[in-house]
């Protein structure tokens, strides 16, 4: 029996611009060392290696061509599929990718390719992107006509927008129906991680977050011989948190915690201050930021529903949830000895309410 190896790398919205260079040279070293750890010699980028679809600085093309140097040098062979921020016209078979195809270790897919092995259960098909309400239906079933025959199982990676992966849908998308001959389909170009429900159809997340309005999911995808994959969280980019707080947990307690995150230096974070409009003046924005929150949101909470206020209440003046926000109370005016107030909402627990 074979031994099962990993033996091919996936990556994708890449995204580099003038503005990121750093970012996205931690994100390539990163793969790399994966790629070396684990002996790996293939790697495919999936789309959106690029950020600006108008033009390429020369700082952006040099970041790009070093890239592929170090993966040379490391016997790395890259596969470049194009995506949307990689085209200038859409429907066009060459993008920016395509100035480093004579590459001597990589490979730029002009409209489609197969990557297979003799000693891998399964044949990856590799397609770049092109418009969901143009050309990209007629080119797949041109791909499954030519490729598609017998073993090994048959594995699609693409960049597209496919309905059934965001909340709210969009009227370009693809149907899922028609990836359904291949086995499994790995997209990117939506950035989060998704399985698409009753489907193959996987989209693998982005190589690393780029705004708040992205998931902590970001990384790579190792395929393995047999055809099974593993999701390799990217550990080395600055990340983005989102953290909800009512406006009475907004103070001490959190500063020091987005002291600590600033002090790591691999967090950016939002604040979200949920509170009636009545209190947001007594939240500290100023203080907040000065603590180490990249952006301060206040949210109004006026308009819950009166079911919502109401176990609301009830769990507020719970007496642990009493106890729990005099410890914090206690905690932002630095007061030491909280002991007596706690005896007191120990008589308070103990009491049955009427008497």
């Amino acid at each position: 029996m074979k031994e099962n190896k990993p033996c091919l790398l996936l990556l994708n919205d890449i995204h580099i611009s003038k503005d990121n260079i750093p970012a996205f040279q931690a994100n390539w070293q990163e793969a790399m060392g994966i790629c070396r750890e684990r002996d790996i010699r293939e790697v495919v980028v999936g789309g959106d290696l690029f950020f600006s679809r108008a033009a390429q600085t020369l700082d952006v093309l040099l970041a790009v061509r070093d890239m592929l140097v170090s993966a040379a040098d490391h016997d790395i062979h890259v596969t470049l599929a194009e995506g949307n921020h990689d085209k200038v016209n859409q429907e066009s078979l060459r993008g920016y990718c395509h100035v480093f195809d004579r590459h001597p270790n990589v490979t730029v897919v002009d409209e489609y390719l197969t990557l297979c092995r003799p000693e891998w259960k399964f044949a990856l098909h590799v397609m770049s992107y092109f418009p969901e309400d143009g050309s990209f239906a007629e080119r797949l079933g041109r791909l499954a006509a030519e490729a598609l025959s017998g073993e090994p199982e048959h594995f699609l990676y693409i960049h597209e927008g496919i309905n059934g992966a965001l909340a709210q849908p969009s009227e370009k998308e693809l149907p899922a129906r028609i990836f359904s001959p291949f086995d499994k389909v790995f997209v990117g170009h939506y950035h989060n991680r998704t399985v698409i429900p009753g489907t193959g159809i996987e989209y693998i997340g982005s190589s690393r977050q780029h705004n708040f309005g992205e998931d902590e999911e970001k990384g790579y995808t190792v395929l393995y011989t047999d055809g099974t994959y593993e999701f390799v969280k990217n550990r080395v980019n600055m990340r983005y948190r989102v953290m909800d707080m009512p406006a009475e947990r907004a103070g001490l307690h959190l500063m020091d915690e987005l002291r600590e995150m600033e002090a790591d230096g691999r967090y950016k974070v939002k604040v979200r201050v949920h509170a009636p409009a009545a209190a947001m003046k007594s939240v500290d924005k100023a203080a907040l930021l000065e603590a180490g929150a990249a952006k301060v949101e206040l949210v109004a909470d006026d308009e819950q529903l009166p079911e919502a206020v109401s176990s609301s209440l009830f769990e507020k003046f719970d007496s642990r949830r009493i106890r729990e926000t005099y410890e914090d109370f206690c905690r932002e005016k630095q007061i030491e000895d909280v002991s007596m107030g706690l005896k007191y909402l120990s008589r308070i627990e103990n009491r049955s309410c009427g008497n």
